[in-house]
């Protein structure tokens, strides 16, 4: 465990065994949540476009939707919207 002091900015630096070990770099973004015990920090998952598409295929597939009519429906949606 590491204790780290906070600046008059409310800044902390995260203690670079644990950046290394999270790929935590500059310009990496993190999320910032109150818990009931303090504070969580938590790495932001960056995704590509073709990761975000796997995770949506993947849970739609779960709810046994049927995706092809889906997108037909989506695209009649988008034709009307003209």
């Amino acid at each position: 465990m590491d204790v780290v002091k906070v600046s008059s900015k409310g800044q902390i630096v995260i203690p670079k065994e644990i950046r290394e070990v999270l790929g935590i770099v500059p310009g990496s973004r993190l999320v910032v949540m109150l818990t009931d015990d303090g504070i969580l920090l938590k790495k932001l998952e960056e995704l590509s476009v073709e990761e975000i598409s796997e995770r949506i295929e993947k849970t739609v597939r779960k709810m046994d939707i049927d995706v092809d009519r889906l997108i037909e429906e989506a695209i009649e949606w988008s034709r009307r919207q003209r």
